[in-house]
């Protein structure tokens, strides 16, 4: 048992050397150009991306904006990884019958895309918060390395007309925390 245990917790041990996470491509009504930003985490254990413009305003009717990036992340030969958990906060002002909608959505090219979506019903005018833990973790493919492709969506619906949903900052500390699941490829 305690060999089992061992070998378990050796391949979700982050890979040797920098991690480094570098952003293929940005797209979206949810981020424009220059408004997202994405790091690596010191321990390589996680990656955030930041949103300082990603705002959707109901006015009475449905809106929605959503924001796709694609990243590749640089690491050591013989590991790879995939979403153990997403952590994503922003603040909703939902009023008369509004409801706001948070999907998100993340997937290897020729792997299964995995989807969360939450809801907010009105009345609330607070920050939210949400942690989606997949049921299975789906590593990406060990020897050709696919960018991971992230997609978040706020969507508001209703009579609201002064209902928002955000999932960014002015002082940039709003962000979503991607954090990683290791494994060691078979040789």
């Amino acid at each position: 048992m305690f060999a089992v245990v061992a070998l378990l917790a050796a391949s979700l041990v982050p890979p040797p050397g920098p991690v480094t996470v570098e952003v293929v491509s940005v797209g979206g009504s949810g981020c424009p150009k220059g408004s997202t930003t994405v790091a690596m985490s010191q321990d390589n254990e996680a990656f955030t991306v930041t949103y300082s413009d990603f705002l959707v305003q109901g006015n009475g009717k449905e809106a929605k904006k959503s924001c796709t990036i694609a990243l590749k992340l640089n690491h050591a030969q013989g590991y790879t990884y995939g979403i153990a958990a997403t952590d994503y906060r922003g603040f909703a002002h939902l009023t008369d019958g509004a409801r706001g909608v948070v999907r998100n959505s993340y997937h290897f090219p020729g792997f299964p895309t995995r989807n969360r979506m939450h809801t907010y019903q009105s009345p609330m005018s607070d920050n939210w918060q949400v942690t989606d833990r997949p049921d299975g973790v789906a590593h990406g493919p060990c020897k050709d390395r696919k960018p991971l492709t992230i997609e978040a969506e706020l969507k508001v619906t209703g009579k609201g007309n002064t209902s928002f949903m955000t999932m960014d900052s002015t002082d940039s500390a709003v962000s979503t925390t991607f954090r990683l699941s290791w494994k060691k490829c078979a040789e």
